[in-house]
């Protein structure tokens, strides 16, 4: 039976409609949080062309297909977008980044409801984000305790929340020291959010981290303590944070700081020498020896001082706003801080921290933001399937599935291909009808080994 041109062409036409829509976790979890909306609430939108929750989600997704971002224009994405596309959309000084990362976070907190306020918790802390390039848009030179050198790149203030079982990546400002930085910057609108990070990035990191604490006690996260290391652990910084309405668990340092005790003022190293190491005693669950002095402040009044040693020369000091609250509780608060440095190595090692190609400060602002989009949506398909596991074995496996998907739509895509061409030689023997029931039950195969991949997770 032989057909004419213009059947073949219009079945032509009805095979390139049919799109095989592979669906994966990080899919479904966009949808299920309704990230398109969040975007809309938060200016992040486009007037014409593909939506930004289409590029959002081929730019979260790098990661797990292992490729760069170059992959979204030279490699097969399934989108004609061009690398101007990405690129406006990583530079645009109007998304308002910060907004949608919190409404993101109130959502998924708000599914875990139920916690009680002493679970609750903030940590802060910082790492820097490195560069080889010094044409960067406010990029300086920090110094690193890690490796006791300078670096160049970024210092990004880190804020998080802790409900007693996961961390969520909550804020994050960027610090520019003065150490030798690139203050040519492009002209924006001094009206857009581009323009007010900019001006942030030149703050100390104690104004940021306190403005980033005022900003979560206004979005309405409530939490017991804010957890920080020995560097933040400033009377200034505590009194400002008790007046915003949060407790503090730090790390001291041994400095000239005074404290007040008994009448009499003592440096950390004082007051462990004169007084606290004659009556250290064991801590309960801890290969430790403690004791709690109560001492004043200037700034922050009475505080709870900790110090803890091994019962050889090593000591530490800790301090706590809550009077009352025992050794044992405070060590156990403080190990939480732990969590934050978890987030830095994930960041680094598998979510492309410091990995975009732009010289542009908002593109460094969208990239560390897709950062912690991808690590939230880590943490969220996690709690979906009721697991505590680290996060490392679970990005391998959505990293394996989604290697498999985009094999599978590859090749499907190549098949059609030649189906296409090859569709009047075909037609000669098969109705029409007959072979678009062949294409559904290929693709209802390849979905059924979507199932199966996606199953196992």
């Amino acid at each position: 039976m032989q057909y004419d041109k213009p059947l073949s062409l219009s079945l032509q036409k009805e095979i390139e409609k049919r799109k095989l829509s592979l669906d994966s976790e990080i899919h479904t979890a966009l949808q299920v949080l309704r990230i398109k909306s969040l975007l809309c609430r938060c200016n992040i939108v486009k007037t014409k062309g593909y939506t930004t929750v289409v590029l959002l989600y081929w730019l979260v997704l790098l990661p797990f297909i292992m490729k760069r971002t170059t992959f979204l224009w030279t490699g097969h994405t399934f989108l004609d977008a061009k690398k101007d596309t990405f690129y406006r959309f990583l530079n645009n000084e109007y998304f308002h980044w910060r907004d949608f990362i919190y409404r993101l976070v109130l959502k998924m907190i708000a599914l875990s409801d139920g916690v009680p306020l002493k679970e609750k918790t903030l940590i802060l802390d910082d790492t820097i984000e490195k560069k080889t390039g010094k044409g960067m848009e406010l990029v300086s030179y920090h110094f690193d305790h890690t490796t006791q050198r300078s670096i160049l790149g970024y210092q990004c203030v880190q804020l998080g929340y802790h409900n007693g079982k996961q961390f969520f990546p909550l804020d994050a400002g960027f610090h520019v020291s003065k150490s030798r930085p690139n203050i040519k910057a492009k002209s924006i609108d001094k009206r857009s959010t581009g323009w007010k990070r900019r001006n942030e990035a030149f703050r100390k990191k104690t104004v940021v981290a306190v403005d980033m604490l005022k900003r979560a006690w206004n979005q309405g996260i409530t939490a017991s303590f804010v957890l920080f290391d020995s560097w933040y652990a400033h009377d200034v910084l505590i009194a400002c944070i008790l007046e915003i309405g949060y407790g503090v668990i730090c790390r001291l340092k041994s400095n000239r700081v005074k404290y007040s005790y008994e009448g009499c003022q003592y440096t950390l190293k004082q007051l462990w020498q004169n007084v606290a190491k004659k009556k250290a005693k064991g801590i309960y669950g801890f290969p430790y020896k403690g004791v709690c002095l109560k001492a004043t402040l200037p700034k922050s009044g009475e505080v709870l001082l900790l110090f803890i040693s091994d019962g050889k020369k090593q000591w530490n000091g800790f301090l706590c706003t809550d009077t009352e609250l025992e050794p044992s509780k405070i060590l156990t608060y403080y190990a939480r801080r732990w969590a934050i440095e978890l987030f830095f190595k994930d960041a680094k090692q598998m979510l492309y921290l410091g990995k975009e190609q732009s010289e542009t400060f908002e593109a460094v602002v969208a990239s560390y933001s897709l950062v912690m989009i991808r690590y939230l949506l880590l943490v969220f398909i996690l709690r979906k399937y009721h697991r505590t596991v680290p996060l490392g074995p679970l990005f391998r496996e959505l990293a394996e599935t989604h290697l498999q998907l985009i094999m599978m739509e590859t090749m499907w895509g190549y098949v059609k291909e030649i189906l296409i061409m090859s569709s009047h030689l075909l037609l000669v023997e098969i109705e029409p009808d007959r072979f678009l029931h062949f294409l559904d039950i290929v693709e209802d195969a390849i979905l059924m080994q979507v199932q199966g991949t996606t199953a196992k997770l």
